[in-house]
């Protein structure tokens, strides 16, 4: 009995000397590399502050009380986690320095202002500026452009859009004199060249491309919308699955018919000419008489002449037609439904009648720069694999959180029946030190603690009172110990 008192009170004293004395540590540095935390924690070292090593030594716990002060201190230290040397290696002028290293000291001082301005984007964790810039000459033919390569750390799940490759691109090159845009790749750290699906050359032109898909897209997946709609009130959710390609064409078209029907008479001019002549004098014919040569004429007379000329005017008949074809007009639709199960081929075809109304499927089109729409439906087995690993994993998270709450209930438990003995056995001694020193019953049973018999001289009449008010008591625990026990507690309750 004795043992386990000692001992639950040893245990009891250990564990509030463990959770008095704990330390709650808070990140001061994340993400750092092997280099930087090593200078971190020898700078802790020096300032004799107690730290700990997390997430494989990328991230250094402080004290949570010292995180801010001890963050100031590294920063007026040049202690900054992943931070350079920008122009502020100009601040201190040496003398003696050569012509390289002047040029030098500006590379990196570009470098690290390129970098301090790159990761200020929220995708951006960290990142790498590699200039290379061609020694001068003084000869403008021979003067190269430079070059440059960018490495980005994203954080998890980010993505960095075309146009924010862009941006980094043109920041680049605007920083840095003979530095062209297209001499700038921007590369990840999984490899990926992220600067070659973007057109530096022709920013306007790219932008205007990728507005375009955007709309496109835009209406592709409103489509795919309310045909997955449609069906899964049909089938049940997860039982379909609708992709709809679109053709749109995004020129600008200004297109101007003119059709020529049959020719009319607009117009008919009649004229005449009548007229009458007398004979004469007969004349030699031809040549001068002079020369010899003469030819008979007719005898005289009266003669009358007649002549109509007739002008008609045709017009052809003209309809001329302008059509201005807006961006973004339809040329073909495909669909493609796939659903899960075995459905006979009667149940296909509805749903392949709903999902041509649906889309306003038109096979026939009158346009010869159209092309037909084109509907597929099939019906296969799904791959729910996925689903039920999902399922266990949600389990096995549920399982984790209902263990490690049972955990905290044991150890609250625990606690509390610790306390309860706690109490309980500064009540028993307590109550001995009472017993002891006459102020309370002693409640223990007389075979098991042998009471010696004590001389004592004549009582007075208070005195004989209260002895046989402690007879009568000693009386009642013996009877009635359970009683005298609770009477006890309730009287040190109230104490």
């Amino acid at each position: 009995m004795y043992v386990f008192l000692v001992a639950a009170v040893l245990a009891a004293g250990l564990l509030f000397q463990h959770y008095a004395g704990r330390v709650n540590y808070a990140p001061l540095f994340t993400n750092m590399d092997a280099r930087q935390a090593a200078g971190v924690v020898d700078k802790l070292k020096e300032m004799n502050v107690k730290y700990q090593l997390a997430d494989q030594g990328s991230t250094v716990m402080v004290p949570r009380e010292q995180v801010y002060d001890l963050r100031l201190q590294m920063a007026g230290s040049g202690m900054l986690v992943g931070s350079g040397i920008g122009f502020e290696i100009f601040d201190q002028t040496k003398l003696g320095v050569t012509d390289f290293e002047r040029r030098m000291n500006y590379l990196r001082a570009m470098q690290e202002e390129l970098r301090r301005t790159i990761v200020q984007m929220d995708e951006v964790e960290q990142a790498r500026v590699h200039l290379v810039l061609p020694e001068p000459s003084v000869f403008v033919r021979e003067q190269r452009a430079g070059s440059a390569s960018v490495t980005l750390k994203l954080k998890p799940m980010a993505r960095l859009k075309p146009e924010q490759v862009r941006a980094i691109i043109y920041l680049v090159a605007s920083g840095v004199e003979n530095l062209p845009p297209e001499n700038v790749k921007v590369i990840d750290t999984q490899f990926g060249v992220l600067s070659d699906g973007v057109n530096v050359a022709e920013g306007s032109l790219t932008q205007q491309r990728v507005v375009q898909q955007d709309l496109k897209r835009e209406f592709e997946r409103d489509l795919e919308r309310r045909i997955q709609e449609m069906l899964e009130r049909i089938l049940g959710p997860g039982k379909a699955v609708a992709m709809v390609t679109a053709n749109l064409d995004f020129n600008h078209k200004e297109v101007t018919r003119i059709e020529f029907g049959d020719q009319v008479e607009r117009s008919v001019q009649v004229m005449e000419e009548t007229g009458s002549s007398t004979g004469g004098a007969t004349q030699p014919a031809g040549i001068d008489p002079n020369l010899g040569y003469t030819y008979p004429v007719g005898g005289g007379g009266d003669s009358q002449f007649n002549k109509t000329t007739r002008s008609t005017t045709y017009e052809i008949s003209q309809t001329q037609t302008k059509e201005i074809y807006a961006p973004g007009k339809l040329i073909s639709l495909s669909t493609a439904v796939a659903v899960d199960g075995e459905l006979d081929p009667a149940k296909v075809a509805v749903i392949e009648n709903l999902v041509r109304a649906a889309t306003g499927y038109n096979p026939n089109k009158k346009d010869p720069s159209l092309e037909p729409d084109q509907i597929i439906v099939t019906s296969m087995a799904f791959n729910n694999d996925y689903i039920k690993e999902a399922e266990q994993a949600l389990a096995d998270l549920g399982a984790a959180q209902r263990k490690a709450e049972q955990t905290r209930q044991w150890i609250t438990f625990a606690l509390q029946a610790l306390g309860i003995i706690l109490a309980f056995v500064l009540g028993l001694m307590m109550l001995r030190r009472r017993m002891e020193s006459g102020r309370m019953v002693d409640i223990t049973v007389p075979e098991l603690i042998p009471v010696k018999q004590i001389a004592t001289p004549a009582l007075t009449q208070e005195d004989q009172m209260r002895k046989e008010k402690q007879d009568r008591v000693r009386e009642m625990a013996r009877q009635k110990p359970e009683e005298v026990a609770h009477l006890i507690r309730a009287w040190m309750a109230e104490d």
